[in-house]
């Protein structure tokens, strides 16, 4: 495929395409939300602490959405309740020493590994390596980060904005294990009775929040910094190395909510703008961003009249996410006919991230935005006004991404929308920082000026699709390739 691209010219020749009603080409519209309002949204959110499903931070953040979408005048304004795991670590340790020399012991910081189990498990160290037993032992795993080269993404991707060529020759590191596996399960299927994973990082961390599936694991584990790491190897390079790994967690199932509320519009269809409102740590990027992008439309949107909607409109923040999709995925479940048979499409707005490069250990800004992805169904309409809206923001950096196909073989995108497709056409905007699992995610890391021009491209692509009907919308799905492509910014 050729991939277009291009600059700014042409963006307003592109927006005159867009087929907008009488009614909604009227009279001037209220201003969206300033950045600096975003960024009050999202501080009063971080600074509650960390959000997991099920903690008091993650029900304040439900309870204080809740208050603000009944500000906005929003109706039916409601909490669906959603079980979840709670996992919550009490108390961890990890000691090792050389038998022959019990007094020689080295005591190394930690953070266990979500959903482990607890247990106080003493064995002999294994270093994993393929024919190396495992049985009776406490595994040694290391993890790395995934990393993809942007030339291959483009590969991927169907349409770029990428007008400066600031890819070109980019490798990007994301926040998943290199291999897409668990090392914690791993273990258990190797019959270890505990694991410790080195964190490789191309920054210093033991603070990350992977797997976070909802799932309970057998045996206990821990996560230790690449520095941590690299003292437990050495150690062990010096003789047979035992442990004693110790962890007290709490594992209970409690409830989190989905938080829903709408405005009517003119259409009897609906447009579905969503996010989650939990986070693994104190998380700015993930996803009180996304949180704050959700609520910036509903507060655009209530301030225009009726008439003036093209769409009755619901906003969405799930609850759950850190535990498996469970919010998401309950919703799917019991409003399934109303998403295959009401809904025009549904938009999904996860982290406004800056791009980060690690330095010494330390992450350190590019004074850039995350690669933006744009998970898009395959749809030439829904295309068209995604890609004009990005044009018209100048959303550079930006990919149209195919909601199949990526990772490969994949059937869904591997994004929250992930959960709505196949059942109503999806756009989901994504970034995927290396440090989107880490506690390092804090205010610094959120894109202040990406707030903006996200929230205004979302209304452009709500306002693109006025007229089309949810039916018309999915007669015209196609299965790749695209049989014509997708103009430039610059056509």
């Amino acid at each position: 495929m050729t991939f277009e691209r291009g600059g700014m010219r042409g963006c307003a020749a592109l927006l005159l395409g867009l087929s907008l009603s009488a009614a909604s080409a009227q009279a001037p519209a209220p201003t969206p939300v300033s950045a600096q309002t975003m960024m009050r949204w999202i501080a009063q959110i971080e600074a509650q602490g960390e959000r997991r499903p099920g903690y008091a931070a993650d029900q304040w953040t439900e309870r204080w959405a809740q208050r603000q979408f009944q500000a906005f005048g929003l109706e039916q304004v409601r909490l669906e309740p959603v079980p979840v795991m709670q996992w919550t670590p009490r108390r961890w340790s990890l000691r090792v020493w050389h038998p022959q020399q019990p007094q020689k012991v080295l005591e190394l910081p930690s953070y266990p590994v979500p959903m482990s189990a607890a247990g106080s498990v003493e064995a002999d160290l294994r270093l994993e390596a393929e024919g190396v037993a495992a049985e009776g032992s406490i595994l040694v795993s290391r993890s790395r980060l995934l990393s993809m080269a942007h030339s291959q993404m483009r590969q991927i991707a169907r349409w770029d904005f990428d007008p400066l060529r600031e890819l070109d020759g980019r490798v990007q590191t994301l926040p998943v294990p290199d291999r897409f596996a668990n090392p914690l399960d791993q273990a258990v299927e190797a019959r270890a009775l505990g694991l410790i994973g080195i964190l490789d990082f191309p920054w210093e961390t033991d603070r990350y929040f992977y797997p976070y599936d909802g799932k309970a694991r057998a045996i206990p584990g821990v996560w230790l910094s690449a520095a941590n790491g690299k003292r437990l190897l050495e150690f062990m390079a010096q003789g047979p190395t035992r442990a004693r790994l110790e962890l007290q967690r709490d594992l209970v199932v409690s409830m989190s909510h989905n938080l829903i509320g709408t405005l009517p519009g003119r259409s009897s269809e609906w447009i579905v703008i969503g996010s989650h409102h939990d986070g693994p740590w104190q998380s700015a990027v993930e996803d009180a961003s996304g949180t704050a992008l959700v609520m910036a439309q509903a507060r655009y949107w209530s301030r225009l009249p009726r008439e003036q909607r093209p769409f009755n409109l619901m906003f969405l923040l799930n609850g759950g996410h850190m535990s498996g999709g469970a919010g998401l995925l309950q919703f799917a479940q019991v409003h399934k006919a109303f998403l295959q048979q009401q809904v025009v499409t549904e938009i999904h707005l996860e982290h406004a991230a800056r791009e980060m490069r690690a330095q010494d250990g330390q992450l350190q800004a590019t004074g850039r935005p995350e690669v933006r992805w744009w998970f898009t169904s395959f749809v030439p309409r829904l295309e068209e006004v995604v890609t004009q809206a990005i044009c018209a923001e100048n959303l550079q950096r930006s990919l149209l991404m195919p909601v199949e196909g990526f990772p490969e073989g994949s059937r869904h995108p591997p994004t929250d929308a992930a959960f709505f497709h196949p059942l109503t056409p999806i756009v989901s905007f994504l970034t995927a920082p290396m440090y989107l699992f880490d506690a390092q995610d804090r205010l610094d890391k959120v894109d202040v000026d990406s707030l903006e021009p996200l929230t205004r491209a979302t209304i452009r692509i709500i306002q693109g699709l006025d007229g089309v009907s949810a039916a018309q919308l999915r007669e015209q799905a196609y299965q790749p390739p695209r049989s014509t492509p997708l103009p430039s910014c610059a056509s």
